[in-house]
C-alpha cells in the first residue's frame, strides 16, 4: 500500500494565499502610485504617504468596490489614487465617480444632494452636470 502525504492544514494554505494577495496588491499600489505621480485624480494637489493632513495624505481607490469586483482588486487601472479628504467624500456618497478604468477618462462631479456652500474643495476633473 502506497502512503499518500497529508495536504497542508488549511490555515496553512490560508495564510500563503493571503500573503500572495497582499503582495499583489503591494506591487498594484506601487504601480498606481507611479502611473499617477502622487497626484490625486479629484482635487490634482499633490499627496504623500502617511501625511497627516487629509488633503493631502495618499490613498487608492478602487473604481468598482473590493466585493462588487474582487477580480479587479490588484488590476492597477481599476484603482485611483486620491487624497483623504476626497477618498472620504467618495465613499460617502457625496462625490461621483464615473468611469471604471483608469486608462480612459474618468469624471468626477458633486452628488445632487449636496449643498454648493458646503462642499469643501473644486473638484480639478469633472463632467458638467446641470444642478
Amino acid at each position: 500500500m502506497t502512503a499518500f502525504p497529508k495536504p497542508d492544514p488549511s490555515p496553512v494554505t490560508k495564510h500563503a494565499r493571503r500573503k500572495l494577495a497582499e503582495q499583489a496588491l503591494r506591487e498594484a499600489y506601487a504601480e498606481v502610485d507611479l502611473r499617477d505621480g502622487g497626484i490625486c485624480w479629484v482635487t490634482g494637489r499633490f499627496t504623500r504617504p502617511g501625511a497627516v493632513d487629509p488633503r493631502v495624505r495618499r490613498e487608492h481607490h478602487h473604481l468598482k468596490g473590493r466585493n462588487v469586483r474582487p477580480e479587479w482588486v490588484t488590476r492597477p487601472e481599476r484603482i485611483i489614487l486620491v487624497c483623504n479628504e476626497a477618498h472620504l467624500l467618495i465613499t460617502a456618497g457625496w462625490i461621483v465617480v464615473e468611469g471604471s478604468d483608469a486608462r480612459k477618462p474618468i469624471f468626477f462631479h458633486w452628488a445632487p444632494h449636496v449643498d454648493p456652500k458646503k462642499r469643501p474643495f473644486v473638484i480639478a476633473s469633472k463632467r458638467q452636470v446641470s444642478e
